[in-house]
């Protein structure tokens, strides 16, 4: 007998939906932060009351809007989460319910339903307005683990025998180890909030592929089917590890497949090492298997089976294996199962597949396989691979520091992975105002991993070293040298670094207006100065005996406190010319620039804080800046003028006024309101050239960039001239033009006494310019 009726059948199908174009729209609203209306005036009038703002008015209607509250805004976007992973069979609103067991109020109302190919996803979600440490969720859980068996009988007497995975979403919640522990054990997966960053990296990065690494996450070492795949191989060994050679198609290899990406998701699995995909290479990669490209060289593979006796890989020789070789051919048995094969190299060769219809299914990849090789060996591989091919990114390189080198016998190594310790500690404090805020491997966030890695290195926090020894501030860093149990050493450091940075971010975010924060310390170039300017305050208090080397959390904050708040009093009080320099510099000399600024706020209060290398930087602030920018801007402006009217008359000849008739009349308009009231002013005595500036000069060269003389081989044109390169980019016509731009913006600010002045970097820019425009 059916577990459901036809009317409950149907009452399910009601509720759900598999039209594209419904789909669609449906999608469009729940991807919306606001709900809207259309109403009456009268209505409106009501509504508003209720919370609900004008969007637009017409004549006989009101469009409203009103942000959806935080528990229906989380289930839309956890909905639209699984439409952007390709389900186009979802529940079509929030009234879905589902029988789960025979007595008759026995349904359970049902947040998110996904169907796929595959399996069928069933979510539960949970959002708080604010973070939350203190909620259990038991009854959650144990309701799940209640109304599972009965729900999955329901949808596969509709959708058929698929796989179901039941998911409790969470927002602002933090889980604790014994919920955590009963959902790993009741398998039911966990989509917090550092889940969801990494699915919407996967959407982004794998595309329409995504849907593997989703299915290898949620039903890792689940069996796809119990029929064994059964491939020919050759066995070798090399390194002290036995590995196999084999063929295999790439659609089987997607779905046992598996990338250990560098994501708090996958921390169970560490040590990770993997960058997500390349979303611009992986399309080209497709297109050209669909052209008959092909890819010769070896996918590089572990397959990990260590999880189960029954998913265990055998290898059976061939009975004809030549003695002249230890290579032994044979066949290679492997369980048909979710996520056990690790893509350690090649992946976007695998997933260039997936949307390679029919060749994913009709050719075979050539693969090395090794088994159950510990996670550290593969990254190692990993490392050793991309060493000379393209780069891993700085943000990865510095987070694997920690899972290489922690038991480096070069005490330099260690350091560094002291370093992403500490870095990775102070993202995952809870308890920090910088807590998620770090970019940890593939997991992205507002502050980048490089600048609190430099900001450590220069901060005095822990020693400088060598490959063999410590080489400086051994008595004023927070690392016991003494200490020849490095583990125990580099831990409690570890610690006391970590919370020290924590009190000191969170403190000055306290005592600092939050825009000012933002933009001064929660930003990269404030994440490096910030962390240097702690460290060289410690070792000042530690150097004249205002604290101890490894005095407690404590009393050092005590000591800080009047520092930090001469560093807040500065920031609220920002001096116009420090604050343009901050804002605007760029370059090499940004990070010491932003160092040094802060630094010399307390120098100036404490004269005898004198960090090294702040004198020299004040030596070179040259009390005559701003008259070398004026004489500079000066001198541009007279090159550039000349030489872009004489250039102008030898292309167009007698006709080149008719050229720029509109800057003309511009200028003419200028000279009437600079001279209209004098007695003696007389149009015909002047040029209207004498009005000319620099916007009119730029608009010359972009209208006339190109422009040619095909009679004359002589002539050169303006984009030869006039591309000075003054950033790193240097492709297009704008960035090729960049230095006028800001020769228009740092003349402002030379003819502005009372304005932001140049600093000395943008008055090197206006030198380079003056240079690359003076005749040789």
């Amino acid at each position: 007998m059916a577990f459901l009726s036809e009317e409950q059948t149907a009452a399910i199908r009601e509720h759900m939906c598999s039209d594209f174009k419904i789909l669609a729209a449906k999608y469009k609203l729940r991807k919306k932060t606001h709900e809207e209306r259309s109403v009456s005036f009268n209505e409106a009038e009501v509504l508003k009351e209720h919370g609900w703002t004008e969007l637009v008015a017409k004549k006989t209607k009101v469009r409203l809007q009103k942000k959806k509250e935080v528990g229906s805004a989380f289930e839309d976007r956890i909905w639209a989460m699984f439409y952007d992973l390709g389900f186009r069979c979802l529940n079509r609103d929030e009234h879905l319910v589902i029988k789960w067991g025979e007595g008759e109020g026995d349904n359970k109302q049902v947040d998110v339903v996904a169907v796929g190919d595959d399996a069928i996803f069933v979510v539960e979600c949970k959002a708080a307005s604010k973070i939350s440490t203190t909620t259990s969720f038991k009854a959650v859980i144990d309701g799940i683990e209640l109304h599972k068996e009965g729900i999955i009988k329901s949808l596969r007497q509709i959708y058929g025998d698929k796989k179901v995975k039941f998911i409790l979403a969470t927002d602002n919640y933090r889980v604790g180890t014994e919920d955590a522990k009963r959902m790993e054990e009741k398998k039911i997966f966990h989509l917090n909030e550092n889940a969801y960053r990494y699915f919407q990296g996967l959407i982004k990065s794998y595309k329409s592929c995504v849907n593997y690494q989703f299915h290898g996450l949620m039903f890792k070492n689940e069996l796809i089917s119990g029929q064994r795949v059964r491939i020919p191989a050759l066995k070798g060994r090399m390194g002290g590890f036995d590995y196999y050679m084999l063929s295999i198609e790439p659609e089987t290899l997607l779905k046992m497949g598996f990338v250990l990406h560098r994501t708090k998701v996958n921390d169970s699995m560490a040590p990770t090492y993997q960058r997500l995909l390349s979303a611009k290479r992986l399309p080209k990669i497709t297109e050209f298997i669909k052209a008959g490209g092909y890819f010769p060289n070896s996918l590089i593979v572990n397959f990990d089976t260590s999880g189960s006796s029954k998913m265990k890989i055998q290898f059976d020789p061939a009975s004809n294996t030549s003695e002249d070789s230890n290579a032994k051919i044979g066949m290679l048995s492997i369980p048909n199962a979710y996520g056990i094969a690790y893509i350690i190299d090649g992946q976007h060769r695998l997933y260039g597949y997936a949307d390679a219809a029919p060749y994913k299914y009709n050719n075979t990849i050539p693969v090395v396989a090794f088994i159950n090789m510990e996670s550290r060996e593969q990254l190692q591989i990993f490392m050793d691979i991309n060493e000379n091919q393209k780069a891993v990114s700085k943000n990865l390189r510095l987070d694997l520091e920690e899972d290489i080198n922690w038991d480096s016998k070069q005490v330099d190594s260690r350091l560094k992975a002291l370093r992403s310790s500490i870095i990775k500690a102070l993202s995952a404090d809870s308890a920090s105002v910088l807590s998620n805020k770090i970019s940890v491997g593939e997991d992205i966030s507002d502050l980048n991993f490089t600048p609190f890695d430099n900001g450590l290195l220069q901060s005095s926090l822990l020693p400088r070293a060598s490959k063999q020894t410590y080489t400086k501030d051994t008595d004023v860093c927070m690392y016991n040298t003494q200490n020849l149990d490095h583990d125990k050493a580099m831990t409690e450091c570890k610690k006391r670094v970590a919370n020290f940075i924590r009190e000191c971010y969170n403190y000055v975010h306290g005592e600092l207006d939050e825009k000012l924060f933002k933009e001064f310390i929660m930003c990269n170039r404030g994440t490096y100065a910030f962390v240097a300017l702690i460290g060289s305050i410690n070792k000042y208090l530690v150097t004249k005996g205002a604290i101890e080397q490894f005095t407690s959390l404590e009393k050092r904050m005590e000591a800080m406190h009047p520092y930090l708040d001469i560093f807040v009093n500065y920031l609220s009080n920002l001096p116009a010319v420090d604050e343009n320099e901050l804002r605007f510099i760029r370059g090499q000399q940004a990070e010491r620039t932003w160092l040094c600024r802060f630094q010399n706020s307390i120098h100036k209060i404490d004269p005898e804080y004198n960090p090294d290398g702040l004198e020299t930087w004040l030596k070179t602030q040259d009390a005559g800046l701003q008259q070398k920018a004026k004489e500079f801007t000066e001198k541009i402006f007279a090159i550039l003028k000349a030489n872009v009217l004489n250039r102008l008359q030898d292309l167009y000849e007698n006709s080149w006024e008719d050229n720029v008739n509109d800057i003309k009349k511009s200028c003419l308009t200028r000279l009437i309101q600079l001279h209209g009231d004098d007695d003696d002013f007389d149009l015909q005595t002047l040029e209207w050239t004498d009005a000319i500036d620099l916007s009119d000069l730029k608009s010359i060269i972009e209208k006339n960039w190109t422009a040619t003389k095909t009679e004359d081989s002589s002539f050169v044109p303006f984009k030869k001239d006039y591309a000075i390169k003054v950033n790193d980019v240097f492709g297009t016509k704008a960035e090729k033009l960049a230095w006028i731009n800001d020769l228009i913006k740092f003349k402002k600010m030379v003819d502005d006494p009372k304005g932001n002045k140049l600093s000395p970097q943008q008055v090197d820019e206006l030198e380079f310019i003056y240079s690359s425009l003076s005749p040789a």
